[in-house]
């Protein structure tokens, strides 16, 4: 391809300028091919608003959309497949807008909107179509049926596989296999689906295709483990981690580590149990907020289309207002009168729905940045203006410094008190930390226990001094109302860009680490973070 569009490109001067766009969408291809995903979505979005041609904007907009879920710029993505679905009807060749009924099917599946994806997958069926693109859709409106929770049946399936082998396509046929197995492991024949799956294993790891040797694997682990086959299921989970891809929000990922957490606890292994539970437990927390930004994406680009929509509709109104103004205006001034008044209420509910829609949108935006128990940033939020603020430093020349604390026997107070007495110590330490930073320190909930402050400005102690007045002030919380004896303790750990430099991800690591040696050398204690003294490792990465 590289070697065509470079003869392309030699000839690019004597190109008419439809010709030359469509060599730009080529090459925007090519680096979607390659991985250069930013680059191709940024250059296919300036031939989409620059194309008069209806095709080229469609391939365009259908490029962008592709490439935005690729980089999880959901909005943007969702955006422009809408854009695509619009102009697919004026789109003269065929295979491309059956392309783009697949590629609506393939994203609604991702965003978790079955219902569309069923649509425009039985869209796909009700024209003549080829082979291949029957196959690709006959799977996706299998994936699709599943998540509604009405799932295809075994005969429909078995003609699906079957039609997706002819065609030698062994990932559509094996995801197929995959929903089979899934139906029979709930009618309680475990051991016909390992047998199913089993069988074509070799075929699912020869396709290199990440998502699918993951699930594959994940379910044989899965089913391996629940007939009591610990090794079995050990191995199907290892495989589903080093073949299954490195997305941290993977359901692959989040089934392998369950798996051998659980078979680490049949086995009494408690430490590999910990160090499994721990990894799932983030990988199912990575999962679930991937799921959420996706609902939300999705939410966001409704209200966006029906705000498009009324702002339309109330163009359209005022123009059918002026033409009645330029009608009666030859009237008396009563009719004037009432010209005035119909103007002022199509205003007055154009305003009341561009406010309505500006507190929607201001409340998912609440919600993607607020942590909803303790009403301070989550992680995501945190990270994000952790990295701005670091990136500000570091231009400035400025120290920073970042505080980790993690709740020390905080399972106990779960366990022993219920979860809801749980919740409100969480609510007394956000207050009590909050209480301790300075103006312009960052502070947010990382998950469970563990908080974060970054401190812009301060050195280590400074660090410590935030850690010291946190301890302090959890020591203070009154726990009388919950028959709590013991003071609320915590483990803190500090680190400081001085020596760790300004990139998040190395100050995340030495301040966890600082942290984790509060945990070893008996809780309730500032550690910091010091090159010349050896600081045991802890399994744990912010994702």
């Amino acid at each position: 391809m590289a070697s065509a569009l470079a003869q392309l490109d030699d000839l690019q001067a004597k190109a008419t300028p439809t010709q030359q766009r469509q060599l730009r969408l080529l090459h925007a291809y090519q680096q979607i091919v390659t991985g250069k995903y930013d680059a191709a979505v940024k250059e296919a979005l300036t031939v989409h608003d620059e194309a008069t041609e209806v095709s080229i904007k469609f391939r365009a907009a259908l490029l962008v959309a592709n490439g935005a879920a690729i980089t999880r710029d959901f909005s943007l993505g969702l955006r422009y497949l809408e854009r695509a679905l619009e102009l697919a009807n004026q789109v003269p060749d065929r295979e491309q807008r059956h392309q783009a009924y697949l590629v609506a099917s393939v994203l609604y599946n991702q965003y978790g909107q079955f219902s569309l994806a069923q649509h425009y997958a039985d869209r796909l069926f009700a024209q003549e179509t080829s082979p291949r693109n029957r196959c690709f859709a006959k799977q996706l409106r299998a994936e699709a049926l599943y998540g509604l929770g009405t799932p295809m049946g075994e005969a429909e399936i078995d003609s699906a596989i079957n039609d997706c082998s002819t065609q030698k396509e062994a990932i559509a046929a094996n995801l197929l296999r995959g929903y089979l197995a899934r139906q029979w492991a709930a009618q309680d024949k475990k051991a016909r689906a390992i047998e199913l799956l089993e069988a074509h294993l070799s075929e699912v790891e020869a396709t290199g295709y990440p998502r699918l040797i993951g699930e594959i694997n994940g379910l044989l682990a899965e089913y391996r483990l629940s007939t009591g086959d610990l090794a079995g299921a050990e191995d199907h989970a290892h495989r589903a981690l080093a073949k299954g891809g490195k997305d941290a929000y993977s359901l692959p990922l989040v089934t392998a580590h369950k798996v051998l957490y659980e078979a680490a606890l049949r086995r009494g292994n408690l430490k590999t149990a910990l160090d499994e539970y721990r990894q799932y437990a983030e990988a199912d927390k990575a999962r679930l907020d991937e799921v959420k930004a996706r609902e939300f994406a999705f939410q966001l680009s409704r209200h966006e289309l029906q705000q498009k929509n009324q702002a339309i509709e109330l163009l359209s109104r005022q123009n059918d207002v002026l033409t009645l103004q330029q009608e009666i205006a030859k009237k008396s001034a009563l009719n004037n009168r009432l010209i005035t008044l119909m103007l002022l209420l199509v205003l007055s509910v154009g305003a009341y729905w561009a406010y309505k829609i500006k507190r929607v949108q201001m409340m998912f935006r609440r919600q993607a940045q607020v942590d909803s128990l303790t009403g301070i940033s989550n992680r995501g939020h945190f990270r994000e203006q952790a990295e701005a603020q670091l990136a500000r430093c570091a231009t400035s020349g400025r120290e920073a410094a970042l505080v980790l604390l993690d709740l020390d026997n905080f399972k106990r107070i779960n366990d022993r008190y219920g979860h809801a007495t749980g919740d409100w110590v969480l609510k007394q330490v956000a207050a009590a930390c909050q209480a301790s930073c300075r103006e312009g320190d960052l502070f947010g909930r990382l998950g469970g226990e563990e908080f974060a402050i970054l401190t812009c400005g301060g050195d280590l102690h400074a660090a410590e001094r935030i850690a010291q007045q946190c301890r302090e002030n959890l020591a203070a919380i009154d726990t009388s109302s919950i028959d709590y004896a013991p003071a609320i303790t915590a483990s803190f750990g500090c680190a400081t860009t001085r020596l760790t430099g300004h990139a998040f991800e190395n100050l995340f690591m030495h301040a966890d680490r600082a942290m984790y040696r509060a945990k070893s050398e008996g809780r309730d204690r500032v550690c910091t973070h010091d090159d010349n003294r050896p600081i045991p490792l802890r399994p744990h990465v912010i994702a």
